[in-house]
């Protein structure tokens, strides 16, 4: 005679803490920003194109447009910190896309790693970045003569509102970077 046992249902996979998840998403976001190393052109994307784009348009067309390069920079280069913000954002999508792609979603889907945490590494990631790029801009610019003439908390204001509106903006880049077939798309 022999007895059978009914299965056991599957164990589910175990919760993870809100902490846990922030841990998560900051560890996913080291990694998106160690990748840089293996991908220097994005380096240069959110560093050495505005600098340039600013010395371009302050030298350039400064003179010619507004009289002067300064009183020019003081329209330019918050114009500039915008475009560059705008062109930072496609990387989220392309990363995105080339984690899933190449299967790196699935992997961590396979792991005891909040749902969210990947997603939100890859945007807390490009807000460094961003952050970065503000800061690298709002320096040059100085250098150039650039003067803010408001108090630094208007001015950490002015940044707090530019990195909401990369973070805004970044999910248009995250839509595409779901919806296109490969990382080339994007």
């Amino acid at each position: 005679m022999t007895a059978t046992t009914a299965p056991s249902p599957p164990e589910l996979a175990p919760t993870v803490s809100p902490i846990e998840g922030l841990r998560q998403t900051c560890t996913l976001a080291w990694r998106t920003l160690v990748q840089i190393r293996h991908n220097p052109w994005e380096l240069s994307d959110f560093s050495i194109q505005p600098i340039m784009f600013v010395l371009l348009f302050t030298y350039v067309f400064g003179g010619a447009i507004a009289g002067g390069t300064s009183q020019y920079l003081t329209f330019a280069l918050p114009g500039i910190i915008v475009m560059n913000m705008l062109f930072v954002t496609m990387y989220v999508g392309t990363g995105l896309n080339t984690d899933l792609t190449k299967g790196v979603f699935d992997r961590l889907r396979s792991l005891p790693v909040a749902r969210w945490a990947p997603l939100a590494g890859r945007i807390t990631a490009d807000l460094v970045k961003q952050a970065w790029s503000i800061t690298l801009l709002l320096s040059v610019g100085a250098i150039l003569g650039f003067r803010i003439e408001t108090s630094a908390l208007a001015l950490l204001g002015a940044v707090a509102l530019l990195l909401v509106f990369a973070l805004a903006f970044s999910w248009v880049s995250v839509l595409v970077g779901l919806l296109a077939k490969d990382p080339e798309k994007v």
